[in-house]
């Protein structure tokens, strides 16, 4: 009997990575899309899609036999051994493109030709061509559950919410299942993201969340406070600030406008339906102007979440922005369910428009 000792099965760790073949899921179509580069950096938040979305690249655009893919998350996947033979296996090789899936910054870059950089974190990385991917815009979000009827996609949405990975749930598992992904997601720090969920879409400073949460949690405040902003930078939370008024308390939204619902038994829809064009619009500068509405500089227009309100409701909404504004405006933009219409007054336009159109207009 040949007796094969503990070293020499490790060498086979690398040479498992490089025969295993991560291209045969099907791709679902992204907005975000790699373009060739040497050094590509892919940061978003966990169960985003960038392991799909890495896949799409490879099949695009690299050669099986000289790319090398390493899933840090594979419990396989010894650090301390590759880091110390991956140079070697490189050479040898002949790799010319190596791919680190879940890196994080104490795993050195060893040389190769070109590589790709995938983290859950949020990460800067000298000479790289960066990218963040996030969770589903509602046109992808379209082709991801392959409805044909708009609206009944829209309502589906809606109830799901914009987790990639939720359309391949079957109905009756989603809620428990994305509630498990999130719990793995925070991990310990689970519990206390969960207490910032009942001020979605409400402007609120870290201090005073900080002293809610202390008064259910024992967490320090300089914990409390590396936390709050470690979520802010790799995408968990969107702090949205007030226009001109640096000092002022950040709105604050989610990943997942769903959360709420799926995490607490308190449910408010017009901020989960805020929180949700929220998302749609956050590559783009934005603020809020309290009471008016969310407001874009760049196209002097001014944007409400009415979801259910009626004719009377919405006019008295913009009659307040009119008499209020003194700001340059150009348009204003009613987000409804189903509502829409349109007239000017003066030189400004106002929309009254369902969420649906308005969401696949602006990814067109």
């Amino acid at each position: 009997m040949q007796f094969i000792s503990f070293w020499e099965g490790k060498v086979d760790i690398l040479e498992f990575f490089y025969e295993r073949d991560f291209t045969k899921q099907k791709i679902l179509p992204r907005n975000l899309q790699l373009t060739p580069s040497s050094k590509i950096l892919l940061c978003g938040t966990k169960y985003s899609g960038k392991f799909s979305l890495i896949q799409s690249y490879i099949q695009r655009h690299l050669q099986k036999e000289e790319t090398l893919f390493i899933d840090f998350e594979d419990s396989r996947a010894d650090k301390s051994y590759i880091q110390n033979n991956i140079q070697h296996f490189i050479n040898t090789k002949e790799i010319t493109t190596l791919i680190y899936y879940a890196y994080t910054p104490d795993i050195t870059l060893p040389q190769v030709s070109n590589i790709v950089i995938i983290s859950h974190n949020s990460l800067t990385l000298n000479d790289f061509k960066e990218y963040r991917l996030k969770n589903l815009f509602f046109k992808e979000y379209i082709a991801f559950e392959k409805r044909g009827d708009i609206k009944s996609a829209f309502t589906n949405f809606l109830k799901t919410g914009n987790y990639p990975i939720a359309a391949k749930i079957e109905e009756f598992r989603k809620e428990k299942r994305i509630q498990e992904l999130l719990k793995l997601t925070f991990k310990e720090n689970f519990s206390i993201f969960k207490e910032t969920l009942p001020y979605q879409a409400q402007a609120v400073s870290s201090f005073f969340l900080f002293n809610q949460i202390k008064k259910s949690y024992k967490i320090s405040k300089d914990r409390f406070y590396s936390l709050f902003y470690q979520w802010q930078n790799d995408g968990y939370i969107v702090a949205l600030p007030k226009w001109r008024a640096k000092r002022a308390a950040k709105k604050i939204y989610f990943f997942d406008f769903t959360l709420p619902a799926k995490l607490t038994i308190h449910k408010a829809f017009p901020k989960s339906f805020e929180n949700m064009a929220i998302l749609e619009l956050e590559e783009q500068e934005i603020y809020y102007l309290e009471p008016l509405g969310i407001y874009l500089p760049q196209k002097e227009e001014i944007i409400v979440a009415i979801p259910f309100g009626n004719a009377v409701r919405i006019q008295e909404k913009i009659d307040t922005i009119l008499q209020k504004n003194s700001l340059a405006l150009k348009k204003i933009t009613v987000l409804t369910i189903a509502t829409h219409y349109r007239y000017e007054i003066g030189t400004i336009e106002c929309e009254v428009v369902p969420f649906y159109e308005w969401a696949l207009r602006r990814k067109e």
